[in-house]
């Protein structure tokens, strides 16, 4: 089972859904989203779906908010802890995969209430957290220490989605090395690359704000130094919404400009053809570019409260000379302009070595630490069982 929960994008779950894709040929999956649904996404095939009553995050108030308005936050929340309790009573799982947790908290209570089941249900159950490259900030967070216990008493494995000579996982999160928990690095989780389509005519830029609800800004700003630069370096430009932002920017459109809704299957059609990207530092839009060997431009947007999880993603990848970045005062026209022409008018060397199996390198460690429970014990102590663990 894969517990997967997303309140800004939809970076989450689209980790979530290609490591079930991955470890569906091995294992019977189970993925579960507390998210909102998202249109034009498909599912893979061999894996059991279901959708938990959506909540999102309001990024203005910090707030939690039930997709549904006829429901309470309240009533949300309980409705799902409900139907958790039930699809654990129901089948119980060998292994639960939690994403982001406890790395991140906003869900704490819904997640160790669904881990007590499982560990009531089937005590021998493997319980893995699965995480992102980059957690928040450079130097940690308060809750840190609290991470580190709700991994020591719940956990047994953390599976790291990145590669450690890119960006190791202490670089966002310095208390790692006390952790009692193995970790791996699976390498980076990737949808499968299209192969590179040759194309004639103009240089083709793709811009995206990911899935998210926010970002609309960085494709305002590219419409207007793409009029900028339109006669000086002749170049497309194709721009594709965030899965929850519904209304397209009001500027009149140019025969080389078009602006699309979000589809997840479009987008990667287009990294196929493209000369180069402009897109947000979450995950999944920066790891697929540099899968495919293309250059980008990665804007350093500027998000509620102290998340930093982006720019500092943006950030480290830079400092390897693998990405450009864009900060908030480029958005200016003629800035982006100057930056855009200067980055992607001109060639780019291939990425070092990086690890983009994430998805098969994931199944393959889950069913080594499987077996070799099986082999040690035919009644597995889980770290709940132990003396030692630490109170929740």
């Amino acid at each position: 089972m894969i517990h997967c929960q997303y309140v800004y994008g939809i970076g989450h779950f689209v980790r979530a859904t290609e490591l079930a894709r991955g470890l569906r040929h091995a294992f019977d999956v189970h993925l579960v989203s507390g998210g909102e649904p998202i249109a034009n996404f498909d599912l893979p095939e061999g894996i059991t779906f279901t959708q938990l009553p959506a909540i999102f995050r309001d990024e203005a108030s910090g707030h939690l908010v039930s997709v549904d308005p006829t429901l309470s936050l309240e009533a949300c929340l309980a409705r799902r802890t409900n139907m958790l309790e039930h699809l654990v009573q129901t089948r119980p799982p060998d292994i639960v995969v939690t994403e982001h947790f406890p790395f991140g908290l906003l869900f704490e209570n819904e997640v160790v209430a669904l881990l007590k089941s499982v560990r009531q249900a089937k005590p021998g159950a493997m319980v893995v957290s699965s995480v992102r490259d980059v957690i928040d900030a450079a130097q940690g967070g308060s809750n840190d220490p609290h991470i580190c216990a709700l991994l020591a008493r719940w956990f047994d494995l953390i599976l790291v989605h990145g590669d450690a000579r890119a960006i190791p996982l202490g670089a966002s999160f310095p208390l790692i090395e006390q952790v009692t928990v193995p970790h791996c690095y699976t390498g980076y989780v990737v949808e499968f690359t299209p192969p590179r389509q040759a194309r004639t005519g103009l240089p083709l830029l793709v811009g995206s704000i990911g899935g998210g609800r926010v970002g609309q800004e960085l494709l305002s700003a590219l419409i207007a130094a793409h009029r900028q630069i339109g006669r000086e370096w002749a170049h497309e430009l194709l721009l594709f919404r965030g899965a929850f932002a519904h209304d397209a920017p009001k500027e009149e459109l140019a025969p080389t400009l078009e602006v699309r809704a979000f589809d997840r299957l479009a987008y990667r059609h287009a990294l196929a053809r493209a000369h180069g990207v402009i897109c947000l530092g979450g995950y999944n839009s920066v790891a697929e570019v540099l899968s495919m060997a293309l250059p980008a431009l990665v804007y350093k947007r500027r998000f509620a409260g102290a998340n930093r999880e982006q720019a500092l993603r943006a950030d480290l990848f830079k400092q390897s000379g693998l990405i450009q970045t864009i900060e908030v005062e480029d958005l200016a026209p003629t800035n982006l302009a100057r930056l855009m022409r200067s980055h992607f008018d001109r060639p780019h060397m291939p990425p070092p070595d990086i690890d983009f199996a994430g998805a098969s390198n994931t199944c393959r460690i889950l069913l080594e630490r499987w077996h070799a429970r099986d082999a040690d014990s035919p009644r597995v102590m889980s770290r709940a069982d132990s003396p030692a663990s630490v109170t929740n």
